[in-house]
């Protein structure tokens, strides 16, 4: 990836904090280096949740439904993994505060393509909070934040190390058969500083459905490349991060949908993502001194090109660049986090898909500013209370193309209350109100160089209310939460056409809302865990359920049932069950669809290790039962073609891979 000016910059910036504490007592690192740790609370509502790196590579994850989707709250659809698309309680991930080691990620480029970028290699943990939350979860989190953190060469050194590297290689078999190779070296030079270097190559063919047929086109070619400085010393710690994801493909001019029209176009598609982060952590021996700071530079971009005549069907760039400064104060009953935050957005994209009167560009600028604070006080043993508020202040300009001289500002806060109870030891109340304001952000760049601004817009609003319970005893588990949330003035385009001079325009839609709830229990013994959960929602926009067309908002999901079962016989040797039971439900896009069907997931697998864990093999069979289905999350039917025309999801999966640490 070619280091730009904010990357010398910090690059810079972490060496002079390297040579100014070189000489640091490395005696308190486990102590201080706590920036990316995530800290998992012992009792956590469902539909909030902490995915560590055993799980990852226990899972063989590859991809977002993989990592996701067996989780409460949660659904991906898509079938295709380059079509893959993040539903937390029904809404769309374009609602959902999305971070990559602090890095946002806002570029929403082409609706029938995922906007979650993520490459399951070296994570260290994923961290959903849902709903409406903390002032601390960023500008515009109407209906939470997704943390994703990645490892450093700390993590990956065994102690007596200096100097290692991981070579991994994995086989999915299924249809064509994809293959992943995976090569890491890491270091540490002297006590403080550590080094890690990552390239991963996956390379995909046609999967096979549940009935044995070939879905395609659905190849892909997927790299990933990734340099990460690490330092370490007594109230210092930081980490700067290069990374670069590049996807590419032949598919379909709407790579979600199967060429049931007859009449679209294979086209060559690229994405890819480059992300430059630097977090810094200041943790002296004082109670009201953490600091923390997190800059950021990122770059999204995609790239869908005819193959017959070498034209340019959709193209988006995306650049961000931003930071996060803030400080946390501890006293004996009060936790209080205060900083501010700031974004800037800029957009280039041009679309030639319709008509070529209506082939346009546009370019766009954003930004955010915002302030906010967080406190957590004890106010009695067992009383917990939470309060926070955000102030925000988004501009808007579209400077050239599409609606050109357009200008929207919006400023507002969001407060936001919890109320924490431990009623006993065992048995605890929550209750919490929260509100997330979204101001004019740059919307799909697709969709920017086709639809107009008018610089009328109202900004987004989203309030949550939840209610939940917790019981823990002995091993046992139980817990619950209730929700309802509404996000009112939702942003969305409205199409004209000819004769007119525009294809459309942007204005605020109306009123979305959702009520629903999660359960979760489950039982631990010394080496067997076993867990079942049900969660449902139901979404409706101005009064009508969802569905599949509300692109960029949601759609409707059947109440789904999950479990897992995990057996750990030795310490050398893990087992796992996970399942996932979706019921039908009725499909609203027409009065003509058809109910979208129920369906059942069974996933198995293991995993072993060997050689004092240096060399470690897993094994996993995903769709064990072979069951044909569409995802729920997945656009399906169309109702002038009276046919379905998503892909469905994939039929059995055999994955195997085989790891080894230098």
């Amino acid at each position: 990836m070619q280091l730009r000016p904010l990357a010398l910059c910090l690059t810079l910036l972490s060496l002079a904090s390297a040579v100014d504490h070189a000489q640091a007592d490395d005696k308190d690192r486990d102590e201080t280096r706590r920036l990316d740790e995530v800290v998992v609370q012992a009792e956590r509502e469902p539909g909030n949740f902490v995915i560590d790196d055993d799980e990852v590579q226990f899972i063989q994850a590859s991809d977002l439904s993989d990592l996701l989707s067996d989780e409460s709250g949660v659904a991906v659809g898509g079938g295709s993994g380059v079509s893959q698309k993040v539903y937390v309680r029904g809404f769309e991930d374009t609602m959902l505060n999305v971070t990559i080691d602090g890095a946002q990620q806002p570029a929403e480029l082409y609706h029938h393509q995922t906007r979650v970028q993520i490459e399951p290699e070296f994570i260290r943990s994923i961290e959903l909070d849902a709903g409406a939350g903390a002032a601390t979860a960023g500008p515009g989190a109407l209906t939470g934040v997704l943390r994703v953190r990645t490892k450093d060469a700390f993590d990956m050194l065994r102690a007596d190390q200096s100097l290692g590297a991981l070579i991994k290689t994995s086989a999915d078999f299924s249809g064509e058969n994809s293959y992943k190779g995976v090569a890491s070296v890491y270091g540490r030079i002297g006590e403080n500083l550590g080094v890690m270097a990552t390239y991963v190559d996956d390379d995909g063919g046609d999967y096979e459905d549940g009935h044995g047929n070939l879905v395609t086109p659905t190849a892909y070619d997927h790299e990933r490349s990734q340099l990460k400085l690490s330092g370490v010393f007594s109230v210092n710690s930081f980490d700067l991060q290069f990374e670069s994801l590049d996807d590419s493909g032949t598919y379909f001019e709407r790579p979600h949908m199967t060429n049931y029209s007859g009449r679209f176009i294979l086209s060559d598609h690229r994405m890819r993502r480059d992300t430059v982060s630097y977090n810094h952590r200041y943790d002296p021996d004082s109670d009201a001194v953490d600091v923390e700071l997190t800059a950021f530079h990122n770059e999204s971009a995609f790239e869908n090109r005819r193959n017959t005549t070498g034209l340019v069907y959709g193209f988006g760039e995306q650049t961000s660049n931003g930071f996060d400064l803030r400080n946390t104060s501890r006293w004996n009953n009060l936790l209080l986090a205060f900083g501010i935050d700031h974004r800037r957005d800029r957009l280039d994209a041009t679309q030639q898909a319709t008509p070529p009167a209506y082939w346009g560009s546009s370019r766009q600028n954003a930004s955010v500013s915002g302030a906010y604070i967080q406190a957590e006080w004890h106010a009695a043993n067992d009383w917990l209370l939470s309060g926070g508020l955000r102030y925000d202040r988004y501009q808007h300009q579209v400077d050239e193309g599409v609606g050109a001289g357009a200008d929207n500002t919006k400023v507002r806060f969001s407060p936001n209350l919890s109320l924490h109870w431990s009623v006993t030891d065992s048995f605890s109340l929550r209750a919490a109100y929260s509100q997330a304001f979204r101001g004019i952000t740059i919307r799909e760049a697709f969709f920017s160089a086709l639809y107009a601004h008018h610089g009328d817009l109202e900004g987004e609003d989203a309030d949550n209310i939840e209610l939940g319970f917790a019981w823990e005893h002995d091993g046992h588990f139980l817990r619950g939460t209730a929700f309802r949330q509404h996000i009112d003035n939702f942003i969305g385009n409205v199409f004209v056409g000819p004769p007119s001079p525009e294809w459309g325009y942007w204005t605020n839609l109306g009123t979305a809302r959702v009520e629903g709830y999660e359960l979760e229990a489950g039982r631990s013994w010394s080496r067997i865990e076993a867990s079942i959960g049900v969660w449902n929602s139901d979404n409706t926009f101005e009064g009508r359920p969802l569905n599949d067309s509300d692109l960029g908002l949601g759609t409707t999901i059947g109440r789904t049932w999950t479990a897992r079962w995990d057996w750990r016989p030795q310490d050398n040797a893990h087992y796992g069950i996970r399942a996932r039971y979706v019921e039908p439900e009725s499909n609203p896009i027409s009065p003509e669809a058809p109910v979208k069907s129920s369906y059942a997931v069974l996933d198995l697998a293991a995993d072993w290790s060997f050689l004092d864990d240096r060399l470690s093999f897993g094994l996993a069979v995903k769709n064990a039962l072979d069951k044909f289905y569409y995802d729920h999350a997945t656009y399906t039917y169309n109702p002038r073609a009276g046919v379905n025309i998503g892909f469905p999801s994939r039929g059995r999966e055999f994955v195997t891979s085989l790891t080894y640490h230098f």
